[in-house]
């Protein structure tokens, strides 16, 4: 078994018994090494100790059951907690605020069109007209406070209508809908605005048979459109963030998305997610990047 098979199967194994009193033992059991070298492996690999993952599993799926009404002791118990204030404790050390919350929340969360959005980060509808993705662009970038104008986001938004004219997702939408929704992932994590921008022309060279040279977008945009284009999507160690953030956002809307493909691309993508997108999320110390993109990969494993 290779590592990174060690960890796909190792975070399977964790998912089915939840419920469970797990232990770094159990684990490293199942995958067949010594807990010191499954441990080191598996920090490693995920960038947080065994138990740290198990902890945040339990409280996540802990917070979707109350948020699909189940009693907060009944969902504590399920996930091994032997007592309210004890995972009252652990829930707000995890989300910064308590279970009792997140219930009397439930109806206003679910309202907004994002229950879990405590979580996990903020999500688009599906299909989405791209000039409604526009719009939120707009908004996000001016919530946050990312220096650019309105002009320049036109600008990009207008050069990636055209390099995508023509091309349509499985899901039945314009393709440019995939870029602008990275780009909007990447306002939401407040990246800078070069790298917001170059968001919206994100596989543009892979996707289109357009030229960097033929790309009427500022050059620093060009620079990082160009460097995500040449980027593999095993690289784990790029030197220019921007880069890995677009790599990131894009992967993250990828398998938002995916079940829309065939079964075999979604096994593909979700042992990919687990492999290099989840190390480089937890490098990069997003923790509701991580917490969505392990939940999307687990769910397609």
């Amino acid at each position: 078994m290779t590592r990174q098979e060690l960890v796909r199967e190792s975070l399977k194994y964790v998912e089915d018994h939840l419920d469970g009193a797990l232990s770094v033992q159990d684990m490293a059991l199942q995958a067949g090494y010594s807990p010191s070298r499954f441990s080191r492996i598996f920090r490693e690999a995920m960038g947080m100790a065994p138990m740290e993952y198990v902890k945040k599993r339990k409280l996540i799926h802990a917070s979707q059951e109350i948020l699909k009404g189940k009693k907060i002791i009944d969902a504590a118990m399920d996930m091994g907690y032997a007592s309210h204030s004890g995972f009252t404790k652990a829930f707000c050390q995890e989300f910064g605020f308590s279970p009792a919350f997140l219930k009397a929340m439930r109806m206003h969360l679910e309202e907004g069109g994002g229950a879990m959005n405590h979580v996990f980060m903020k999500q688009t509808d599906l299909h989405v007209t791209k000039e409604e993705l526009l719009v939120q662009l707009k908004q996000r970038i001016a919530e946050n406070r990312i220096d650019v104008g309105e002009d320049e986001i036109q600008a990009v938004y207008d050069e990636a209508v055209r390099a995508y004219e023509g091309k349509i997702r499985y899901s039945g939408d314009e393709y440019v809908t995939h870029p602008l929704n990275v780009a909007l992932i990447l306002a939401d994590m407040e990246a800078e605005a070069d790298c917001v921008l170059a968001g919206m022309l994100c596989d543009v060279l892979k996707k289109t048979d357009r030229k960097p040279e033929g790309l009427k977008i500022p050059q620093k945009v060009r620079e990082l459109v160009v460097e995500v284009g040449r980027a593999d999507a095993g690289q784990k160690d790029h030197p220019d963030r921007n880069v890995i953030l677009i790599m990131m956002a894009e992967r993250l809307h990828n398998m938002r998305t995916v079940e829309f493909m065939d079964e075999k691309t979604w096994k593909k993508k979700a042992a990919e997610t687990v492999e290099v997108f989840l190390p480089l999320a937890a490098r990069l110390g997003n923790e509701k990047l991580t917490a969505e993109l392990n939940d999307l990969a687990l769910k397609y494993l």
